[in-house]
């Protein structure tokens, strides 16, 4: 009788083979291996990436507040230009913190120059109107 095929499924073609080598053989190989930079070995990467997962959070919530207040007060102008350009507005404040971070993210690729201007944002793009409750 020949062999299981469920054992099969189980293993490589080549995987019994001497000249195979799954790890690098010399700490040359294991140098390249490692992040280039130095952020890995002071763990300043997780704090960075917590640091920017708490202003997206804060970008989410100001999106929200000017949503909020958008569609909580009535447009208070008359005529058709005027409702065209306040709406306008309106979506253009609720989409802002996304363009804000966006443009960020996107132009910047330091890290410390990615947080200044982050919180450049979170000062600038506030919902003042909802947050003072005007």
């Amino acid at each position: 009788m020949g062999a299981d095929p469920d054992d099969e499924a189980l293993s490589w073609a080549g995987e019994t083979d001497p000249t195979h080598v799954a790890a690098p053989a010399s700490t040359k190989d294991a140098a390249k291996a490692a992040p280039p930079t130095g952020e890995a070995k002071t763990g300043l990467g997780s704090v960075l990436l917590i640091v920017f997962g708490i202003l997206a959070g804060i970008y989410l919530l100001y999106a929200i507040g000017w949503g909020i207040h958008a569609f909580s007060h009535s447009v208070p102008v008359a005529g058709v230009f005027p409702v065209i350009m306040y709406q306008l507005g309106e979506f253009l404040a609720i989409v802002s913190p996304f363009l804000w971070a966006g443009a960020v993210w996107l132009l910047l690729r330091k890290p410390a120059w990615r947080l200044f201007w982050l919180f450049v944002g979170v000062l600038v793009l506030a919902p003042w109107p909802f947050i003072l409750g005007g």
